[in-house]
């Protein structure tokens, strides 16, 4: 199944205190390690599983559950709206960001109804199925992270990082993201993956103009990450 995200970030700077007409974009890549290794079987089936001798096995992706955001001291006034797509028994994008304030809406393009649920917050989503006919949205105001599902459905889950920062991105299957109209300064960038930021951060400092690069190298993930 295709999936397709569609994120949209409205009017995140206005009055943010940022000169637009300075500002730049932030065009980074991850160096990812080695794809985690696939859990052993949960299940014994009436065979021993056997290495497919025409085709590899494909590795864990990784990506689809990263996030990068840029924190330094720009803070959003008007941070506009997301939307995230359910895709029958997934989101299209299984981890996404917000700046805290933004509008998300959640909008089934399937055709199976779903009533939503922030495990966090119970009262957060509002209640009622979401169906093609008519989305969901909800505003968080402080930096959180949320986990949406279904109680009926416990393996369609999301994960919403909320965070004090306009400036955030997915990233694609080759570790590329971008970030535009980042005033000139200096940020950190930091990556979510799963459920939880990964340890350390990389400084970057934005010119006035133009595109800044950024190389962050990403550590094991299995190793501990900050909640």
């Amino acid at each position: 199944m295709s999936l397709i995200l569609r994120v949209c970030v409205v009017g995140v700077l206005a009055g943010a205190g940022g000169d637009l007409a300075a500002a730049g974009t932030v065009v980074g890549r991850l160096d990812l390690p080695p794809a985690p290794e696939r859990p052993p079987a949960a299940t014994k089936g009436f065979l021993e599983r056997a290495e497919n001798p025409l085709a590899p096995l494909r590795p864990v992706p990784v990506t689809p559950f990263m996030v990068v955001v840029l924190e330094g001291s720009e803070k959003a006034v008007a941070p506009g709206q997301i939307t995230w797509d359910l895709v029958g028994d997934s989101f299209a994008r299984p981890v996404i960001a917000a700046p805290a304030g933004a509008e998300i809406v959640i909008k089934n393009v399937s055709k199976t109804a779903r009533t939503l649920v922030a495990l966090e917050d119970k009262s957060l989503v509002p209640a009622g199925p979401i169906n093609p006919t008519g989305p969901k949205s909800f505003r968080v105001t402080e930096p959180k992270v949320l986990t949406i599902t279904d109680t009926d459905a416990p393996h369609l889950k999301g994960t919403i990082v909320v965070v004090n920062t306009p400036f955030v991105a997915n990233v694609d299957d080759a570790g590329k993201f971008d970030i535009a109209d980042v005033p000139e300064g200096s940020y950190k960038l930091r990556i979510f993956y799963k459920d939880a930021w990964l340890e350390g951060a990389t400084d970057v400092n934005v010119g006035p103009k133009g595109k800044t690069e950024v190389n962050a190298k990403v550590p094991p993930l299995s190793a501990p990450r900050k909640q």
